[in-house]
């Protein structure tokens, strides 16, 4: 059975790579730094997506601080539309880590 490979000074990448791991991510990521306090589903018809892999990743950058829920998911009404917006800061840490793992800077 083969053995997880771990270079070098891989952790510095690790959270990054799983924070934007899929070009999903990456896409709602850009979208919604163009488009702060889009719905789901102006998402989902922008990235031309299901709005289902869209939820599930946001869901993803929701845990991980990368883009924030007004209002919050669990307090949201029924048929109350929640409109998502980028953490820039965090998306820039993020980033820059990567850069730093991959030696850019």
């Amino acid at each position: 059975m083969p053995k997880l490979v771990r270079p070098a000074n891989s952790e510095l990448a690790e959270d990054p790579i799983k924070a934007f791991g899929s070009l999903t991510k990456a896409g709602i990521i850009g979208y919604l730094r163009a488009h702060p306090a889009s719905t789901r589903a102006e998402t989902a018809r922008a990235l031309q997506v299901q709005p289902i892999t869209v939820s599930r990743a946001l869901t993803e950058l929701l845990e991980v601080g990368l883009v924030s829920a007004d209002p919050p998911r669990m307090e949201a009404e029924r048929g109350e539309w929640v409109r998502y917006t980028v953490n820039a800061s965090e998306v820039t840490e993020l980033y820059l880590r990567l850069g730093l793992a991959l030696g850019e800077i």
